[in-house]
C-alpha cells in the first residue's frame, strides 16, 4: 500500500467519524436533556413535596403520590422501616375504594398510611430528610433511587434506609406504583444496579434547579 492510498483511507475514515458524530451528538444531547428534566421533577417530588407531606403526617397528601385506583406493592428487603422488627416482608396495598381493596385482598392505602404514622408517633418522629441518588428511565417506566433519614423530636437521626420507587405516568403526572426498601449500605446499590442508573454528577453535568 503506497502513501497516497493510506492518506485516502485515513481521510475517508475521518470524514465517516465526523458524520457519525454530527448525527449522533444531537441524539445523545436530547436524551441527556430528557434525563435532566426527569431528574429535576423527581428531585422536587422527593426532596420537597413528598418529604414535607410525610414529615407533616399528611395522609391525604402522602397518598396523592401513589397511582390512583391501583395495586401498590411495597417490598421490605432490608430492616422494616415502618417501626416493627422484621425483614423480607411484602405489603400489598390498594390505593382506592375500601371495598375494592377488600375484593382484591389488599390493605386499603388510607389504613396503611394511618398505621404507619401512628407507629412513627410512638417513635417520637419529627421529620424526614430525603436525598435523590439516581434515576432510571426505560420503556416509559421511571425509577427513583433515594436515601431516607428519619429524625426524632431531639433532632437525632434514628433511622436511615434506601428505597427504589417505581413511577407510572398518568395524565402527565408521575405516580408511585411500587416501592422496595433496603438497608443503607453498598449492598443495596448492587441490588438496584446503581452503576447503570443515571445521575447528573455521573455525566459531569451541571443543571439549573
Amino acid at each position: 500500500m503506497d502513501l497516497s492510498t493510506l492518506k485516502l483511507i485515513l481521510m475517508k475514515s475521518t470524514i465517516t467519524s465526523f458524520i457519525c458524530l454530527l448525527f449522533l451528538n444531537p441524539l445523545f444531547s436530547n436524551e441527556n436533556q430528557e434525563l435532566i428534566q426527569l431528574w429535576q421533577k423527581m428531585e422536587k417530588k422527593f426532596t420537597i413535596d413528598l418529604k414535607n407531606d410525610f414529615s407533616n403526617k399528611n395522609i391525604k397528601g402522602y397518598l396523592s403520590y401513589f397511582a390512583p385506583n391501583s395495586n401498590i406493592n411495597i417490598y421490605q428487603l432490608g430492616k422494616d422501616t415502618s417501626g416493627k422488627n422484621g425483614k423480607g416482608k411484602t405489603i400489598k396495598v390498594f390505593n382506592g375504594n375500601i371495598f375494592c381493596s377488600i375484593f382484591r385482598a389488599r390493605i386499603p392505602a388510607k389504613i396503611m398510611a394511618k398505621t404507619l404514622f401512628k407507629r412513627l408517633a410512638k417513635q417520637n418522629y419529627k421529620n424526614s430528610e430525603i436525598q435523590l441518588l439516581a434515576i432510571d428511565y426505560n420503556d416509559g417506566i421511571l425509577k427513583g433511587y433515594i436515601r431516607i433519614e428519619r429524625y426524632n423530636t431531639m433532632n437525632e437521626k434514628y433511622m436511615s434506609a434506601k428505597g427504589l420507587y417505581t413511577f407510572k405516568n398518568i395524565n402527565q403526572e408521575w405516580y408511585i406504583t411500587e416501592i422496595s426498601t433496603f438497608d443503607d449500605n453498598s449492598l443495596s446499590d448492587n441490588l438496584v444496579d446503581l452503576k447503570n442508573m443515571w445521575y447528573p454528577k455521573k455525566e459531569g453535568m451541571k443543571y439549573d434547579r
